[in-house]
């Protein structure tokens, strides 16, 4: 008995939750500038006993009932962040959606165990970038632009992550968790672009669409076949980078040994959760993000400046397939135009906010050959007096792999004599490259010297293998330091009688 008043109870509160949307949203009827206050949306039996959506409306203190069409006869007005974002889902239409389709509480909640499903993985493979200082900072932002929920009856709370991808991309899960890749935040300058970013996916959250879009799909892979192929192409994409030789930075090859591979997971995983928007989706999101910034008194035009800047960092690199209206960022060039020319935005306090993640992403960039983009982003961290070793050793790299002049040889010395008197973390592989440019000026002495460090140094570190643990860690860090030590013995034999 017990069970059955639990089962009609549960089925109750159901019915409840799903036949009614809280809005308390107020506003001016268009024609008589009557001023209303819109309640909710609720079902209500009609007179056939039909089940109907009607709107409850106070007009002049006097409830009465609406067709739902009525909304669009109001202008309606806001004054915080939970009415604002209401405010734009009446105006796209999304309760009407909600009402057509119902919360959808249960394809909810599959979407939400695949969104954890899928930072699982990420986990596992160290994509996250790990800062509780920029964490703090990021989600500081995320309350300036969202109350934390919708507060209309749908789940999901925003929270979010920045994944290990010199790739600019920010997407976000209909249970509210919000991905930011470390290319994005240095392919922007500013703070302002930063919040442009952060509202435009917000806006596909409240907007509802990836559930949209996935109503719209005609079949969806099964949960089991989808993961088990997820599985081999994550396999496939981690033996294919780990086959391949770096041959420039090795050691920080070896630090971001995965960041290749988070571009290859994403691109399987945007379409399975409805993350491919259209281009009326895009635009859409777009208007809310102006919208929202213009209430804050914010710059709109920031968002205009990450467009283009993603479109110039994407002709940079050759990704013109980005470009290409089939890529992540479908009509760029329409949406830029939409929102208006940008002005320049840069920043020394964001750069010194982010400056761990503009010397991870040069490390990736310079693995990837992109060396104007890897000096690029190392010069900011130097702008704002902020650049650690490996900042001034890549930029030396980088100078050593673009140019072979007298002028540039000594400013790679210079760059890894910057890199020596900060003494934070001493990187062992300086002393390499200090070789290397001794050799092209014809230093031989001091290349003997430099290499013969760096011999000592490797062997030393060969010595403290047996400390670490994880077994692929082990072989990797195992094969770069016998080919180092081969390479530096061999180079020592090569330059044995020079002087």
């Amino acid at each position: 008995m017990r069970r059955l008043i639990f089962t009609i109870l549960l089925i109750s509160l159901s019915i409840n939750i799903n036949a009614q949307i809280t809005l308390n949203l107020t506003g001016v009827e268009k024609k008589s500038d009557t001023k209303v206050l819109v309640q909710e949306l609720s079902e209500q039996l009609d007179a056939n006993r039909n089940y109907v959506w009607e709107a409850t409306v106070l007009k002049n203190g006097t409830p009465q009932k609406e067709e739902l069409g009525y909304l669009k006869k109001i202008n309606f007005s806001f004054s915080n962040l939970t009415e604002f974002w209401k405010v734009q889902g009446v105006k796209y239409e999304v309760y009407e959606k909600l009402v057509k389709n119902g919360m959808q509480y249960d394809l909810r909640k599959e979407l939400e165990d695949e969104a954890l499903q899928y930072l699982e993985e990420l986990e596992k493979k160290n994509l996250f970038f790990n800062d509780s200082y920029l964490e703090n900072y990021l989600y500081t932002i995320t309350y300036k632009l969202f109350p934390g929920k919708i507060q209309d009856g749908r789940p999901g709370i925003v929270n979010l992550k920045v994944v290990i991808d010199n790739t600019p991309n920010s997407y976000i899960f209909p249970n509210g968790t919000m991905i930011i890749t470390t290319g994005l935040l240095t392919t922007i300058n500013s703070e302002d672009e930063l919040i442009a970013v952060m509202a435009h996916e917000i806006s596909h959250f409240v907007l509802d669409h990836t559930t949209i879009n996935i109503n719209k799909a005609n079949q969806r892979k099964k949960a089991a076949e989808f993961w088990a192929a997820f599985a081999t192409t994550l396999a496939t994409a981690s033996e294919v980078y780990l086959a391949s030789k770096n041959d420039y930075y090795t050691p920080g090859a070896l630090t971001y040994s995965t960041a290749i591979l988070s571009t290859s997971i994403a691109d399987a995983f945007i379409e399975r959760l409805g993350l491919e928007y259209s281009r009326e989706q895009e635009m859409e999101a777009d208007k809310c993000a102006v919208e929202l910034m213009k209430y804050l008194n914010i710059n709109p035009l920031a968002l205009s400046s990450v467009l283009t800047k993603i479109k110039n960092y994407c002709v940079l690199t050759g990704d013109y397939y980005a470009l290409s209206g089939k890529g992540t960022h479908p009509a760029l060039q329409d949406r830029i135009n939409a929102i208006g020319t940008p002005t320049i935005m840069e920043s020394k306090t964001y750069d010194k906010l982010i400056s761990l993640v503009i010397s991870m992403n040069a490390g990736i960039e310079f693995n990837k050959k992109h060396f104007d983009v890897c000096i690029n982003l190392i010069n900011r961290n130097i702008a704002a007096g902020v650049a650690i070793e490996d900042d001034y050793i890549l930029k030396a790299m980088s100078n050593l792999c673009m140019y072979d002049n007298v002028e540039k040889n000594q400013e790679c010395l210079n760059l890894l004599k910057s890199a020596k008197e900060i003494n934070v973390i001493p990187p062992i592989y300086l002393y390499k490259q200090e070789a290397l440019v001794y050799i092209r000026l014809k230093n031989y002495l001091d290349a003997k010297n430099s290499l013969q460090t760096y011999l000592q140094m490797l062997t030393d570190q060969y010595k403290d293998l047996s400390d670490i643990k994880s077994s692929e860690n082990w072989s990797s860090m195992n094969i770069y330091l016998t080919n180092e030590l081969d390479w530096t013995k061999k180079m020592l034999f090569k330059i044995k009688d020079e002087k």
